[in-house]
């Protein structure tokens, strides 16, 4: 039985939609020099490599996304050998890079024996198969890491590319995902989730997709290879829709728990929530690119592992969770703008209620003293008693419906802890049904005989 591993991880940077358009190769050239050893394939036949086709009279001769997309997934697709001597591993293995800040290494383990235990799911079980990865789990780890730090080195400083910040809830970057097994020929043996999967045919290849196992009988290396290639489009979708997914969620909870709630608050959230909506948008933008160009096979092995992993089911959830969350949001921003507006009314209403006060005591002074224009008492009382009804007006008028609304709530509270316990009800006893004509049990008197 053969076992080909397909490791996803994370990448520490968020590549740019401008930069990928305007000047991919400014990206693509420091990205390469961080996979030292890395061999490229050729370029296909009737295309330079260089962005347009050799051929002048067909553009879209070749249904590959690096060929007719405008924006590429791919940035980097080719082999390298991994060699750790302390492990003792030596190894050729495939390298992806997608301009989704989401890496992929594919390699082949040794040869596996027909029976081996690969029920890792359950507990004491699959050990076997664990020993057999394990240095090459740590040989991998290794190196992702120093490729990650490579990559924060070379391109951070582009200012086109950003570092992914370790926000709550996210998966963490620069670290090893998920291994996915796609068991070749493997027999009866296969974990569970695997008998249950969810099966497609391309030609005369069967596969089965379950949970970190896949199974492939029928197989040649084309078919396997386009396996491989539906596999990682598949992967790339549920971390797109797995990260929105956190993201919205991060954002409910944090749209309940903030505050308070005012014009600053609601400004953050919403530059959150169009930071959100653009990063989702772009990655969604450039998966949907990609898989317009692929493959018929590629794309029925992408649209079974969705069945499998219920993507496409989570999708519409995300949608529904953007939905709520925008309607959470405009919701609470017309709250705050009605409070606003109503504090805004309240003082207009103070203002005015002072203006006519002002009037009474003006015409009350003139109607006094309209000859002189200094006098004795009670000028000076009449201005300090308008200054201190000006002032009082200003600060109580606007705050005077919600003091006696709290008020009015203790004053209710305090009622219903002084209030009396009511007595208690008597015990409810059902009524007996009436009688009919059927029922021939005789009737007892209160003397005990039957009448």
């Amino acid at each position: 039985m053969r076992i080909i591993s397909v490791v996803t991880f994370s990448l520490p940077v968020d590549f740019s939609l401008s930069s990928l358009i305007e000047d991919r190769a400014a990206v693509v050239g420091p990205l390469r020099s961080c996979f030292p050893g890395l061999r490229l394939p050729p370029p296909a036949d009737g295309y330079t490599g260089e962005g347009e086709p050799a051929d002048e009279d067909i553009v879209l001769d070749y249904p590959e996304p690096n060929h007719a997309a405008r924006i590429e997934n791919a940035l980097l697709d080719g082999t390298l050998r991994i060699q750790d001597a302390e492990l003792g591993v030596d190894f050729t293995a495939r390298v992806y890079v997608s301009s989704l800040s989401i890496g992929f290494v594919v390699f082949e383990l040794p040869a596996c024996p027909d029976d081996i235990d690969l029920h890792i799911d359950k507990p004491g079980r699959g050990q076997e198969l664990r020993d057999l990865e394990a240095p090459y789990r740590k040989a991998l780890g290794r190196q992702i890491r120093t490729w990650c730090a490579g990559m924060k080195q070379a391109l951070v400083p582009l200012g086109s590319v950003g570092e992914r910040t370790a926000e709550d809830g996210m998966l963490p970057a620069a670290r090893m995902l998920w291994w996915h097994r796609v068991l070749i020929e493997p027999g009866d043996n296969v974990p569970v989730s695997v008998r249950v999967g969810v099966t497609c045919t391309l030609g005369e290849t069967s596969c089965t997709v379950g949970y970190l196992f896949s199974r492939v009988t029928g197989a040649d290396e084309e078919s396997l290879q386009e396996y491989v290639n539906g596999l990682i489009l598949a992967s790339q979708n549920w971390l797109i829709i797995d990260d929105a997914t956190r993201l919205t969620s991060t954002q409910l909870m944090r749209i309940e728990t903030d505050g308070p709630h005012n014009q600053a608050e609601i400004d953050r959230q919403y530059d959150e929530i169009l930071d959100l909506t653009d990063k989702a948008t772009f990655r969604s933008v450039i998966f949907s690119e990609s898989i317009r160009y692929v493959s018929n096979s590629q794309l029925t092995v992408k649209n079974t592992v969705d069945q499998a992993w219920g993507i496409s089911e989570e999708g519409r959830t995300l949608t529904d969770r953007m939905a709520a969350l925008r309607e959470i949001f405009n919701l609470r921003r017309e709250r705050v703008a009605n409070r606003r507006d109503e504090f805004r009314n309240k003082v207009i209403v103070a203002l005015t209620s002072l203006a006519i006060v002002q009037c009474v005591f003006v015409w009350y002074d003139f109607y006094t003293e309209d000859k002189v224009k200094t006098a004795p008492q009670p000028r000076p009382l009449i201005a300090y008693a308008v200054l201190i009804v000006f002032i009082l007006g200003l600060l109580v008028v606007p705050l005077a419906a919600s003091l006696w609304r709290r008020l009015a709530a203790r004053l209710r509270r305090n009622a219903g802890r002084r209030s009396p316990q009511s007595p208690p009800r008597p015990p409810v006893q059902g009524i007996p049904g009436p009688r009919t004509g059927s029922d021939h049990t005789p009737r007892t008197s209160e003397f005990g005989r039957a009448g």
